[in-house]
């Protein structure tokens, strides 16, 4: 892969270039250092002309702020439960690269059995292998829920940090069972940590990039605000698509916003988009650069936080040096770089994003998970599971299909009891099969375990052939395998030193979506919110426009930046070769996919476009086409009844209503057949700001489907409204075949009369028979 040539501006970065090879440990200990400072006290000076002088040097203070979070926030689930004589659990929590903690408190809810012995029996809560303190109860006090508050010392806090709670449980003076059902203790997953921040200051180099703009040790969504100068061009606005959807594509799961701001300042870390001719108020006394050019400079106002400056002497070099930033051409190091040149990547091949699961070859589960001891688990008691996140184009095309083949290897250490245990395979909460897993006694006599010669530690292996039910495959898929092994039992009075179990998925296990094509129903919305489709079908957006308003405004450009990054997390690759043009020049859009984002319809697209669309909103009137079930639905999502709100006119029905509503309505393209547009509308900016939001909600994503949804506060409406055409390739048989078992009657018509004309060549072929045997009798 070609790479760009990069070069430094001055010799002082080339110096910085040499030093910030290690620049993660560098900074690391730059901010423990830091962190000490903001910690740490002055003593008060002994005369008064010290204490005036130090009046004269104090600095300015840096922002704090408090982060509460529960650990259901922290993505424990479920309340956590800790079984047996000694079991334990831990929850991960990271703290950003720029902040220090200077105060913490746990918040800690839990429950112990009242079986237990107070005096043999305790929880014990640890931070990174420091025991913060051991919890004992009253007799008195077991089996009803308690809280207790911790403060935390903040000087055990690191970049990442782990929770840990053991449970020590005894109910017996004399001898006990290890799994008694007595012994338990269950964590509240309401439990919260309560942290106060400091900001601290971070070094101006690029090589921390993508810290501070986005930080992975932070689980909150990314919230990174775009500054422009007065009404940006569509060159600025499509460089500024570019290094959003790099954010996004960082940001995944965590979701991903992005505030607009024209010729002014946020009170936080931000993104600044310039050229020579259209600068911020507050950089005009910047030189002009005659390059492409990245620079991290610090906040004017803001003590602490950083500006990333994307610069260009015009819009094609500000595009040059975003595109270097999103693709990772650039060699960053130093305060500020230029791009010298650029050499692009090939252009991405349909459904070759990273992050879904291709359907050219089987995938081993090793690629799907960032380690293999992501795969493995361990403890004196199996009783946990393996999760694997796969994401699946949302085309593949499962009718009549049996399920998705997963040749799965999994390994575990028998015993004399492991025959009670069993693998459970669930995918998406869904319960799918169960293997029960044999003893050690099974595993000497050879029965239905296979051993390899790598694995001869005494660890059982087998291997299964399993197929998913295609209906359970949806874009975003969490495949579960739950071990549970129980420990040797020896026996009342019997005791032995707990043996470490452990349990294993092999990573060379596969799941296999090779025998699946893509076709799908279109409009589809829910292919759309979950994975970006049809957009993301080539992941580099090549084959992707997105139409603005011809005087877009930031609400506008603020749901164009949020679409972007989502796209990006779906496919885990920057989408930088989109199409970005006016609604003027929507023309220019044919043989692509459509992406239309516009505040009511100012400029008359949607309009000119109303016989294909499904719903036309306009600020005051609301308008479907008439169908019976949608109606009654629209009248229960304004609460009005129907004669106050519903007039009808030449074919059309017309909603009046008042508040901010938002609209996704998808449609195949007025341009080019076979291609699929989205419209994202809304009636005024404040609804606007629901479809960013709409985006990043998990839960409101799953409400979204058909070909209309209307959102109004938490609420989603969705709606199939006009009928549906097909994308994808499947070959003429199953096409037909699919299509004609859609429609029974005409089936069934197809069938008589393929009956009827079998039989009818069956006659006549006996009668010329008869007719030879005659003919030859006759002779």
């Amino acid at each position: 892969m070609a790479v760009g040539l990069i070069s430094l501006p001055h010799p002082v970065a080339n110096a910085q270039s040499s030093k910030s090879r290690d620049a993660g440990a560098k900074d690391r200990n730059q901010a423990r250092a830091e962190r000490d400072v903001v910690r740490s006290k002055v003593a008060p000076a002994d005369t008064g002309a010290s204490a005036a002088h130090a009046t004269v040097a104090t600095p300015s203070p840096l922002p704090s702020r408090q982060w509460r979070v529960s650990l259901k926030d922290l993505g424990v689930a479920r309340p956590i439960a800790l079984r047996g004589v000694e079991s334990e659990a831990s929850v991960g929590v990271g703290v950003r690269r720029d902040e220090a903690v200077e105060s913490a408190r746990l918040r800690l809810t839990f429950t112990l059995s009242p079986a237990l012995i107070p005096v043999l029996s305790h929880l014990k809560v640890m931070l990174n292998d420091e025991t913060l303190q051991t919890l004992v109860l009253d007799k008195e006090r077991l089996g009803t829920p308690q809280t207790v508050e911790l403060n935390i010392d903040p000087r055990y806090f690191t970049d990442y940090n782990r929770f840990r709670f053991q449970f020590i449980g005894h109910y017996t003076m004399e001898c006990e069972t290890p799994n008694h059902s007595s012994l338990w203790a269950t964590i509240s997953n309401e439990s919260q940590l309560e942290l106060s921040l400091r900001q601290i200051p971070l070094r101006d180099d690029l090589a921390l990039l993508p810290a501070p703009f986005f930080d992975p040790r932070d689980n909150r969504p990314v919230n990174l605000p775009f500054v422009y100068g007065d009404k940006p061009s569509m060159g600025t606005l499509k460089a500024s698509g570019s290094v959003a959807s790099w954010i996004g594509m960082l940001a995944g799961y965590r979701g991903n916003q992005f505030p607009v701001f024209e010729n002014q300042l946020p009170r936080q870390h931000a993104v600044v988009l310039a050229t020579n001719n259209n600068r911020p108020a507050f950089l005009q006394t910047l030189p002009a650069v005659e390059e492409p050019t990245l620079s991290v400079v610090p906040h004017p106002d803001m003590p602490g936080a950083k500006l990333l400056l994307v610069l260009g002497k015009d819009d094609a070099q500000l595009q040059m040096a975003a595109d270097a930033l999103a693709l990772g051409k650039a060699a960053l190091s130093g305060q500020s770089i230029t791009v010298k040149s650029l050499e692009y990547p090939a252009l991405a091949k349909p459904y070759d994003a990273p992050r879904w699961i291709t359907t050219q070859r089987p995938v081993k589960l090793a690629e799907l998970v960032s380690s293999a001891s992501e795969l493995q688990l361990r403890g004196a008691v199996l009783n946990d599971t393996v999760n694997v996140y796969t994401r699946m184009a949302p085309d593949l095309f499962t009718w009549n299909a049996k399920g998705v083949p997963l040749d799965l290897t999994y390994r575990y250490t028998p015993n004399s009891v492991s025959d009670h245990g069993a693998l459970n395979i669930s995918i998406n909460n869904q319960f799918i099969q169960s293997y029960p897993l044999q003893s050690r006694e099974d595993r000497t006599s050879g029965k239905s375990t296979i051993m390899l010669p790598l694995f001869d530690d005494g660890s059982a292996q087998t291997r299964s052939d399993l197929k998913i039910p295609a209906f359970m495959i949806g874009g975003d898929n969490q495949l579960q395998f739950a071990f549970q092994i129980p420990p040797n039992d020896l026996g009342r009075c019997r005791s032995a030193p707990p043996t470490e179990l452990f349990a294993a998925i092999d990573p060379h296990s596969t799941i296999d979506l090779t025998a699946f094509r893509h076709y799908l129903a279109m409009p589809n919305l829910a292919a759309y919110a979950n994975s970006g489709f049809p957009f993301t079908r080539v992941p580099d957006l090549a084959q992707t426009s997105i139409i603005l308003p011809n005087r877009p405004t930031p609400s506008d450009v603020e749901v164009f930046l949020t679409a972007v990054g989502r796209m990006s997390a779906s496919t885990g690759y920057p989408g930088t070769r989109f199409r970005l043009i006016s609604a003027a020049e929507a023309d220019k859009a044919a043989d692509t996919d459509i992406l239309v984002i516009s505040q009511g319809d100012s400029d008359g697209l949607l309009e000119k476009w109303k016989s294909h669309l499904p719903a036309l909103l306009a600020a005051g009137a609301r308008s479907v086409q008439p169908l019976e079930r949608a109606m009654g639905s629209f009248f229960d999502l304004f609460n009005l009844e129907p004669h106050q709100r519903l007039s009808a006119s030449g074919g059309q029905a017309v909603l009046q209503g008042k508040g901010p509503l938002a609209a996704v309505t998808g449609f195949e393209s007025p341009l080019s057949s076979g291609r699929s547009v989205v419209a994202l509308t809304a009636t005024d900016k404040d609804a606007m700001s629901l479809l960013s939001q709409g985006l990043n909600d998990a839960g409101k994503i799953k409400s979204l489907r058909g070909d209309l949804g209307l959102m109004r506060g938490d609420a989603i409406e969705s709606f199939r409204i006009k009928p549906v055409y097909y994308v994808g390739d499947l070959p003429w048989w199953q096409r037909l075949w699919f299509h004609m078992h859609s429609h029974p009657l005409l089936l069934a018509l197809v069938g008589i009369g393929t009956g009827l004309l079998l039989t009818f060549i069956v006659y006549a072929a006996l009668r010329s028979m008869a007719r030879r045997r005659l003919a030859a009798h006759h002779d």
